[in-house]
């Protein structure tokens, strides 16, 4: 149970928290959030200090990289904060804290505001403790192209049933959600109208759904209109957000992108090496590259994977030379985007980057490609663990108090949850005057039985079986009896699993599945600037956060 239910907690500035042992998090994870080998030795840069003077011994092409994303944001209609970050990008002192993720529909899950609102209150942390400017950039997985995962999202609706929400509209190839538009004008207002009828209409809905009609229109690609939605939640805090799919940017990243084809064989045995050390360790990797992979893909008519074939490489049916790929890439960097491995390095190459905000899967990533930094010369990020949070109503607050149940507890079946919560509330007298019954019945039957078996021994297996018997009756008397208890306590049932619902959908963190939208209709887009004073960024726990204050 936690120290401090949320109830508790009421009013008081600090966020109950679960630590992160008590989740289900990969064990490497855990070890990283307390700094224990071998784990930490996967990470070569122990502190932003570290990361700080690795950086100062780079040139960065910083009026370049203004102008770039400048252009984005304006773009995005970003906040005057925003544009204020980008000039500071001009000045050779400054560095950046980025955290990442897809373009998701409507902004995606609840964790997408959550990494957003982290980096920019660590900037601020950042900026004091190393006395320069730090800014917040926010990595748009622009060239992602797993449409079936960013076309789709889910929010609760007034019974607190998880709906799904979905463009269903598909692109005919792979395309990089950066090349997705939302050109099906029919399908996008579907979508639009689905989402309103699973929220429904609340005194902020309005202010909502016209932020999302100015967003989300056909003229615009995946990657825009999240890029907009995502600036106008966060105009106030300085966030800026940059796209990988830009075509400047990719001229930029023109040589990365050559230095990692020339050091094919190089990469393959830090990468070996590496794995071989985490596996050592017990712990497991995240990712799991084939002897041909060649840590590229190739983007025209659609994304392929970039293959080694002995000395060739391989895009679809076409085969390159080293050399014919080499010129591909001077001719059309724009074609060209890294994979899971290599797009830590691609943000490390085009920026300053002196922290990199990641959950458990991007730390494990950040374990495995940790050695590439070193062999390709370039500033390795400091690691820091990002924020995790659960944001908690005031009537949910009220229920887990109410039942005494802890979050923690969520994560587990939660028929056993109800089972404890019902059993509790059993009506103790019946439960004991039962208890009593059983054991007077018992104590009668034995002095009986011994009266009996004194007068015929022969009678002791019949004597056995029939305490059986009665033991059965008395059990079965129980159970039919806390089977009625339970049946009138349906409403305590449904309750339950709409809190279940509600923090842990889907059988798993708040964060991951319910969409931003779903707290926005209900508490109004001031509930971005509650969560923000509420976040601690420096908290590797998972925090719970009460909206009961919410205004």
């Amino acid at each position: 149970m936690l120290e401090q239910t949320l109830a508790e907690m009421t009013g008081k500035t600090q966020n109950s928290i679960v630590p992160c042992e008590r989740l289900r998090y990969s064990r490497l994870f855990l070890d990283h959030v307390v700094d224990k080998d071998p784990a930490a030795s996967f990470f070569a840069t122990r502190s932003v200090e570290d990361a700080a003077v690795q950086v100062d011994r780079v040139s960065f092409d910083r009026v370049k990289l203004s102008a770039i994303l400048r252009n984005q944001n304006e773009t995005y209609k970003a906040g005057k904060a925003a544009f204020q970050n980008i000039e500071k990008l001009k000045d050779e002192r400054t560095l950046c804290v980025f955290a990442g993720q897809q373009a998701g529909l409507f902004g995606g899950p609840l964790l997408t505001l959550i990494k957003a609102l982290g980096l920019a209150k660590s900037a601020g942390h950042l900026s004091k403790r190393l006395s320069r400017p730090v800014i917040p950039i926010f990595w748009i997985a622009g060239d992602d192209h797993d449409f079936e995962e960013a076309n789709h999202t889910f929010v609760l609706d007034r019974k607190a049933e998880l709906c799904r929400i979905a463009y269903e509209t598909a692109p005919t190839s792979e395309f990089p959600t950066a090349e997705i538009q939302l050109s099906d004008e029919q399908e996008l207002s579907r979508a639009k109208e689905q989402l309103r009828t699973c929220l429904g209409q609340t005194d902020f809905s309005d202010e909502l759904y016209a932020l999302i009609d100015r967003a989300y229109t056909p003229e615009d690609t995946l990657v825009t209109a999240f890029g907009k939605f995502m600036a106008h939640l966060t105009r106030n805090l300085g966030v800026v957000f940059f796209s990988p799919g830009d075509i400047e940017a990719k001229q930029h990243a023109a040589p990365l992108f050559k230095s990692i084809v020339q050091k094919q064989a190089e990469i393959h045995e830090k990468l070996k090496v590496r794995s071989a050390e985490i596996e050592r360790g017990g712990y497991h990797l995240q990712v799991k590259k084939s002897e041909n992979a060649a840590f590229l893909f190739y983007n025209l008519k659609g994304r392929k994977p970039v293959l080694r074939d002995g000395n060739s490489f391989v895009v679809g049916d076409t085969a390159f030379s080293e050399e014919e790929l080499l010129a591909k890439i001077d001719e059309h960097p724009e074609h060209f985007s890294p994979d899971v491995l290599t797009r830590p390095l691609l943000q490390s190459y085009l920026f300053p980057t002196v922290s990199q905000h990641g959950g458990p899967a991007e730390i494990a990533y950040m374990a495995q490609l940790n050695p590439l930094f070193e062999l390709l010369n370039m500033p390795a990020p400091f690691c820091r663990v990002r924020p995790s949070v659960t944001l908690v109503e005031r009537h949910i607050e009220e229920q887990l108090s109410e039942y005494g149940i802890a979050f923690e507890e969520l994560t587990d079946d939660i028929e056993q949850v109800i089972n404890r919560v019902l059993a509790e509330s059993f009506p103790p007298d019946l439960d004991h005057d039962f208890n009593a019954l059983r054991e007077a019945v018992q104590d009668k039957f034995d002095r009986f039985r011994d009266q009996a078996l004194d007068f015929e021994p022969r009678l002791k297996d019949f004597a056995r079986q029939t305490h059986g018997k009665i033991d059965y009756a008395l059990k079965s008397f129980e159970s039919k009896l806390f089977s009625a208890h339970k049946k009138k306590s349906q409403r305590t049932r449904e309750r339950i699993y709409r809190l279940n619902n509600t923090l842990y959908p889907n059988r798993g963190l708040q964060e991951r599945t319910l969409n931003i939208t779903y707290s926005l209709v209900r508490h109004g887009l001031s509930v971005v600037d509650h969560l923000y004073d509420c976040l601690d960024s420096e908290e590797t726990a998972h925090q719970l956060v009460s909206l009961t204050e919410c205004k």
